[in-house]
């Protein structure tokens, strides 16, 4: 799964990466958490790639009320038939950029962050849809999104049985394009970004704090072993 991630890349990375204009600067951040605002690249009406901010943990636009427990993953094995998202994954998909993300295992008793992250740099995106919930009356406009995983195959089970889904570059056209129906065997066509791609490290046990965002989080944790992919 993921719960929390990193986004530290620098504006002329971004615009590269998903060419699409970043706008005003964007400062890194080290601990995003659900609920907080993210960004996500989707298709505006014209079919152009923009860079948005939305809030992570998705609300169905059926909602009446947003709930105490946001949805901040969706599994790929039932996201098209699940209420909740079968409408976005058909017509409001997007990218979550991100540099690396956390899991967490126990570890002498105490929960130890890991910091996953890709073996040749960032940023890379997630596997996202996103939705429109205007509230029981018409009158909220709240822009949210959940992120799609799988089931871990590889080492990377030893932190997680899921893992998020990673989409290739040569993908993301085809990720934003939005198809309903969706096609047969839409989702089965992807060949999402492997295991092997990312490495992992134990790191400082600040992230366990919501609200701590600073670059300490990556610091290497005390008496651990970092860890590899291969």
């Amino acid at each position: 799964m993921c719960g929390r991630y990193i986004l530290t890349s620098p504006n002329d990375a971004m615009e590269r990466v998903f060419n699409t204009p970043a706008g005003m600067p964007i400062p890194p951040h080290y601990n995003v958490a659900p609920r907080q605002p993210v960004l996500i690249v989707r298709r505006d009406d014209k079919g152009n790639r923009r860079l948005v901010a939305v809030e992570w943990g998705l609300v169905p636009e059926w909602k009446k009320e947003i709930g105490d427990k946001p949805l901040i993953n969706a599994r790929i094995e039932t996201v098209v038939e699940k209420p909740s998202f079968r409408s976005s994954i058909k017509r409001q998909r997007c990218l979550v950029p991100f540099d690396g993300w956390y899991e967490w295992k126990t570890v002498n008793g105490r929960k130890q962050p890991y910091l996953i992250s890709p073996v040749e740099g960032g940023p890379m995106a997630f596997a996202g849809i996103w939705s429109v919930w205007h509230g029981p009356e018409g009158d909220h406009w709240l822009e949210t999104m959940a992120i799609l995983t799988a089931p871990t195959e590889g080492p990377m089970k030893s932190l997680h049985h899921r893992r998020p889904l990673v989409v290739r570059p040569e993908d993301y056209s085809a990720w934003l394009t939005p198809h309903d129906p969706l096609p047969r065997g839409f989702l089965e066509s992807f060949q999402f970004v492997p295991e092997t791609a990312f490495r992992w490290r134990a790191v400082s046990r600040v992230v366990n704090n919501v609200r701590f965002n600073g670059p300490k989080c990556l610091n290497p944790a005390e008496e651990e072993t970092q860890h590899s992919l291969f």
